[in-house]
């Protein structure tokens, strides 16, 4: 099973994501796709998945969680990206590590041109309904920051830390002769037009599921085993929440261990279907909570009612953008992309 990331998310600040870090990776070669909706993109990244012949890393779009914005072949050390807003990437060492490959030459401009005034309405819709989106995530943020601020007020670190040293000690950290180790960010969980869900993990991923309400305890936790993991030199993949501009840490992933900690709660809610559970509820001071506790109920409820108001206005942005894509998707000269789609794909086979 290939291993399923977003590209990035809608956050706060707008649309986050960070993998130009991936695509400065030494040895890489990237290969950046132009073109307007409709132009095929995503259907050529499934084709060279599907055909390509080895395991790749494929990353979703988080606007419309069927398409597909990256892949990324480890082994051959090829990748293919969407390069279109909101996630623009130009080469930075042309024709050495990064190439544009331009699918808007198949348009007819004459068949787009009659259309001008809808295709203009439509991508100013398009653009609204997502800064619409980030608005009410900018809302939601400052009640999840909180609720953030007061979990590390009620945190009792140490008891938290001593639960950290048995869970690394259950890991087997053996520590690493190589010195070179990966701390990474991808993201596994995002806001979309279906709410803010999760990417699933690889089958024989073990999963241990954190509990948690109140993000601090979660946050400090996964902050630890990242830390020793690193130092002890394996890679390790973080996936930070999006709720928050600060890197507040939501799941971990030590892939050479397949091993997972993912958080769950009222806002990001996961089913573990294979490890264990910890409720970190118990490393809070419970009269601090309890003092709170009103405060705590209605900043839930209304991040609740927020992200459903985010994931309406991503779905309407889908909706206008499926719109648009019909306009070009009638323009293009089918054929001739399909030709070159084909020469495209043998080429990448043949890097390999």
């Amino acid at each position: 099973m290939n291993n399923t990331f977003f590209l990035g998310s809608s956050g706060p600040s707008g649309f986050r994501t960070d993998f130009s870090k991936i695509i400065n990776k030494p040895g890489y070669y990237t290969y950046i796709l132009k073109g307007g909706p409709g132009t095929g993109k995503s259907t050529l990244m499934k084709k060279i998945a599907s055909e390509c012949g080895e395991k790749c890393d494929l990353y979703y779009c988080s606007s419309d969680i069927r398409s597909l914005d990256a892949i990324v072949m480890n082994g051959s050390k090829i990748i293919v990206i969407d390069g279109t807003s909101p996630h623009t990437f130009d080469p930075s060492l042309p024709g050495i590590s990064q190439e544009i490959v331009n699918l808007g030459k198949f348009w007819s401009r004459d068949k787009l041109l009659p259309h001008k005034d809808t295709i203009m309405f439509c991508f100013n819709e398009n653009a609204a309904y997502h800064k619409r989106a980030r608005r009410y995530i900018s809302a939601l943020s400052s009640l999840t920051e909180g609720l953030y601020s007061l979990g590390k007020t009620a945190l009792i670190k140490d008891k938290l830390r001593v639960r950290a040293e048995k869970i690394l000690a259950g890991l087997s950290l053996e520590k690493k002769e190589k010195t070179f180790s990966e701390t990474e960010f991808r993201q596994l969980s995002a806001f979309t037009s279906y709410g803010y869900i999760t990417r699933e993990l690889p089958e024989d991923y073990s999963v241990c599921l954190l509990k948690d309400d109140l993000f601090a305890a979660s946050d400090l936790l996964l902050k630890i085993i990242s830390e020793k993991a690193a130092e002890n030199g394996y890679s390790v993949y973080i996936s930070r929440c999006c709720a928050f501009d600060n890197p507040v840490y939501e799941h971990l992933i030590i892939p050479e261990l397949k091993t997972a900690f993912m958080s769950s709660g009222f806002f990001c809610e996961y089913e573990n279907k294979n490890g264990m559970n910890i409720n970190l509820k118990r490393f809070y001071d419970k009269k601090i909570l309890s003092e709170k506790k009103n405060y705590i109920s209605f900043n839930r409820k209304a991040v609740t009612e927020i992200k459903k108001a985010v994931s309406e206005a991503i779905d309407t942005a889908l909706s206008v953008h499926n719109e648009l894509e019909k306009y070009y998707i009638d323009s293009l000269d089918t054929e001739s992309l399909n030709e070159f789609s084909e020469t495209f794909l043998d080429n990448i086979k043949n890097e390999k």
